[in-house]
């Protein structure tokens, strides 16, 4: 429902129907109206949330400033104020929009052909990982990790609820590789003898330890075909 005296200063009749009246405007264009100023409104705040989000990665809360996010989301100090409370709840929008949990990986939860190609994919993922944090970061330096992981420790330290997020994504994401090895399993696609909860807590262990190492280690950073070559050598192990 409407709150009819946020959009109109006040008039000599407060019914809705005087409102319009005095307004002299018909009443599709009025919500043809209104609809557009939500639609801007919304528009702006995404556009400082997306812009603040960029900023607070790769700065963190402390180091980022009122000045640098007006600077940054390209509003005033009033404008932001306008879409928000201040730099607290600024972050804390923020947050909600980055931690907002999401489907699973398609590599996960897509269409394979079987086991063995579908962790291939997983293993493949892993530059294109790598690529995402850049650009969430905004930059293509290798130190962008220790960015994103110094953000990520900030953001579940300040407000636990969103590490809440993180587990229950993960959950979601063991759960289902759990499924998968059982379903190879069943087909004699893999041995039988393998605990598949063990192995699905293994494999995303070892894909988030290789995301980080192709920042950070000289020579698996560099090595093209080294996921490949990981993934060769792993399901060795599984058949």
């Amino acid at each position: 429902m409407f709150n009819w005296g946020f959009f109109f200063p006040p008039t000599p009749c407060q019914n809705p129907l005087c409102i319009l009246f005095f307004k002299y405007r018909p009443f599709g264009m009025f919500l043809k109206d209104v609809m557009k100023e939500k639609t801007k409104g919304e528009a702006s705040r995404e556009q400082i949330l997306e812009a603040a989000l960029k900023l607070f990665i790769k700065k963190g809360y402390r180091g980022t400033s009122l000045e640098e996010l007006c600077k940054a989301t390209g509003f005033t100090k009033g404008g932001l104020y306008h879409h928000f409370n201040g730099k607290e709840d600024l972050y804390h929008q923020a947050l909600k929009e980055f931690f907002n949990p999401g489907g699973l990986p398609d590599w996960i939860c897509g269409d394979a052909e079987n086991l063995e190609s579908r962790i291939r994919s997983g293993f493949l993922d892993i530059d294109l990982s790598k690529k995402w944090i850049q650009a969430r970061v905004g930059t293509k330096d290798d130190n962008g990790i220790l960015q994103f992981y110094t953000f990520l420790y900030e953001a579940t330290r300040r407000y636990p609820e969103f590490q809440n997020n993180i587990d229950t994504h993960d959950e979601a994401k063991h759960k289902a590789l759990e499924e998968h090895f059982q379903k190879a399993q069943e087909k004699g696609e893999i041995r039988s003898d393998l605990n598949p909860r063990l192995l699905a807590l293994e494999l995303d262990a070892l894909l988030q330890q290789l995301i980080y190492l192709r920042f950070v280690n000289p020579h698996i950073k560099t090595e093209k075909q080294l996921p490949l070559n990981l993934f060769e050598n792993y399901w060795k192990r599984l058949v």
